[in-house]
């Protein structure tokens, strides 16, 4: 583990069973640091423009699945707060997953962002393995953070590629966000 002191931590899951680990490890290392913790969760439902022509508007698509997500996200922060994490807070966005999530690192700033790495064969994953080693690097490199990825197999890898840049190379477009806190 880096001996740096992490401030703030940022998870980013995905809603699916995978993304457990994810949470736990991002939870032991707010507690392990006394860190703040924000969940984000992105959706995504452009497919549907797509899969369901007949679809004039993907607002209201969006907005139950917000309602679905919020209430995920609660759970998630009720989780964190019970095992003793005293600050946790949580993000949901609309949009395409990477370019959000370069979003959150550019807006949020976090010391640390912990990552579920894909799994080989999962049908409706974001990315590749390939994929993902680059998004990370990148990650890494243009925000000067610590990314953690969380091996759904056998648990957690640090990566130790960070760079000293703070440039933002692809700019994104915000979507909509939420800033919610667990009350």
């Amino acid at each position: 583990m880096n001996a740096e002191q992490f401030k703030h931590i940022v998870c980013a899951v995905r809603g699916k069973p995978e993304s457990r680990n994810t949470v736990i490890r991002a939870i032991d290392l707010a507690l392990e640091h006394s860190a703040r913790l924000t969940f984000c969760l992105v959706i995504e439902a452009e497919f549907l423009a797509k899969a369901a022509p007949t679809l004039t508007s993907l607002s209201p698509v969006y907005r139950q699945l917000e309602g679905m997500s919020d209430f995920s996200m609660l759970i998630l922060c009720d989780r964190a707060e019970r095992r003793g994490v005293k600050e946790v807070n949580y993000l949901i966005r609309r949009g395409n997953i990477p370019v959000q999530i370069r979003q959150l690192a550019s807006d949020l700033r976090p010391d640390a962002l912990v990552l579920g790495r894909p799994i080989r064969g999962i049908r409706g994953s974001v990315f590749t393995p390939e994929e993902f080693d680059l998004f990370v690097e990148a990650l890494e490199k243009d925000f000067n953070i610590q990314v953690l990825e969380v091996h759904h197999e056998s648990g957690f890898k640090e990566n130790k590629g960070m760079s000293e840049s703070n440039s933002l190379s692809q700019p994104g477009t915000s979507g909509e966000d939420r800033d919610q806190h667990a009350d």
